[in-house]
């Protein structure tokens, strides 16, 4: 077969998009979506903290995670460069990134390097800090999909728990990928900084 005729046959079996699925929601989930949010990520390991106030963040941040990097004052990015080598990160043990937001359905958080200017800096702590604002919290992923699809950043990725995996001998791990604890701070007012 020639050329031509291979990128025609290539050209004429391109599949048709499918719309995805309507979601579905039990009678159970239809509740507020934080709580929901907090049942899930309890459910994968990970510790959630709600707070009311960005006074109240701020202090909770300062007493119970001294000596963290914190992310979310952009002044520290140059201190950690995206060509920064994992030898250079590896001293970074708590690290507090902001959330851009979470969801319901799966306790997960979407991060993307807009608020970390290097990828392995959500993987490579020991514990990871995530400040999210629970009016940015969506149901489920239908719609976490949806608020993905206009990102401009070059890296992102959804956190779900601590790090876990289970060997042969059934033995769960915590850290084997990433932080090997995860802590959500919820705060019910829009400005987390």
């Amino acid at each position: 077969m020639d050329r031509n005729k291979i990128l025609l046959n290539i050209q004429r079996s391109r599949i048709k998009p499918v719309n995805l699925p309507e979601p579905f929601y039990s009678a159970e989930k239809e509740g507020d979506k934080t709580t929901l949010f907090k049942e899930i990520l309890l459910q994968t390991g990970g510790d959630c903290i709600e707070v009311n106030s960005t006074e109240k963040l701020n202090s909770l941040l300062d007493n119970n995670f001294r000596g963290a990097t914190d992310l979310r004052r952009n002044e520290l990015f140059k201190n950690f460069l995206s060509y920064s080598n994992k030898d250079s990160l590896e001293r970074l043990k708590t690290v507090i990134l902001e959330g851009q937001f979470g969801v319901a359905e799966n306790g997960s958080i979407w991060i993307d390097d807009s608020n970390f200017p290097n990828r392995l800096i959500p993987f490579i702590n020991e514990e990871l800090v995530l400040c999210l604002d629970a009016k940015q919290i969506v149901r489920n992923m239908h719609e976490a999909y949806l608020r993905t699809d206009n990102a401009i950043s070059g890296f992102g990725v959804f956190i779900s728990g601590p790090s876990k995996t289970s060997d042969i001998e059934q033995h769960l791990v915590y850290g084997a990928h990433g932080a090997k604890k995860l802590i959500v701070v919820i705060s019910h007012e829009t400005n987390l900084v």
